[in-house]
């Protein structure tokens, strides 16, 4: 079971995800709505997010302090965030790679993720 609290550092960390091209799209954001109104995050707090994690590309360091999430929970948000917009970069991979590492996630499972990830990308 994942906190509120794990939750939040999950759609933190998704932000950031969304953000590394400094442009957070519709349909990353669309995600990042989803996500925040299941946890009960507020459009305000989530607009802070966004706009540090487009702004701040030091936020994403933080996340990887910080995060103590379930990790195929927050490992499917982030991949779900990351391919919203029909792509999947090499520096989301890289970053989400940090991320699956921080969770404490084997290489093969992150493996897994990805090619799951990247074949849902492509039927979208």
């Amino acid at each position: 079971m994942t906190s509120m609290m794990q939750q939040v550092e999950v759609l933190r960390a998704a932000c950031c995800v969304a953000g590394l091209d400094r442009n957070v799209d519709e349909h990353e954001r669309a995600v990042l709505e989803r996500l925040a109104r299941k946890i009960g995050v507020g459009g305000s707090s989530l607009t802070a997010m966004i706009k540090r994690a487009e702004t701040d590309q030091g936020f994403f360091q933080e996340q990887f302090r910080f995060l103590k999430a379930d990790p195929d929970f927050a490992m499917n948000v982030l991949f779900e965030v990351a391919i919203a917009d029909g792509k999947l970069d090499m520096e989301q991979r890289v970053v989400l790679h940090h991320f699956a590492q921080v969770l404490g996630m084997s290489d093969e499972h992150f493996d897994e993720l990805l090619n799951a990830a990247e074949k849902k990308g492509r039927k979208s």
